[in-house]
């Protein structure tokens, strides 16, 4: 039995990055650091989770652009925004086992264990 994450779409991956922008702020390091765990440890799950949220994340963007392009005159080129680019860069940090290069990912790493519901 496989691992399933059916509950990631666009709203709770923007609640899930929405919560780590409040907890560094406040600098709740140990929500980082449970996410920075995982990430270290290559955690299938979390890999997962970003995995899916960064696909969710394109989707969206693709749909806004397509209707912005059926309005408008204007080619728009496929650019993500920083946070689409974020989690991408996220997934492929752990994916390739590199994600303690990259420590400024902690808190994409934190939200992306939020989403796996691990303790925070």
């Amino acid at each position: 039995m496989g691992i399933e994450l059916d509950f990631i779409n666009l709203r709770s991956v923007e609640y899930a990055h929405q919560r780590a922008i409040k907890e560094q702020e406040r600098n709740n390091m140990a929500f980082a650091d449970i996410g920075m765990r995982a990430a270290t440890a290559r955690d299938s799950k979390l890999l997962l989770a970003l995995d899916k949220a960064t696909k969710v994340m394109i989707d969206a963007e693709e749909t806004q652009r397509k209707h912005q392009m059926a309005h408008s005159d204007t080619f728009s080129e496929r650019r993500y925004t920083t946070e689409t680019q974020m989690w991408r860069e996220a997934y492929k940090m752990v994916d390739e086992r590199k994600a303690q290069e990259v420590p400024h990912l902690m808190w994409i790493y934190g939200a992306a264990a939020f989403l796996c519901g691990y303790q925070l």
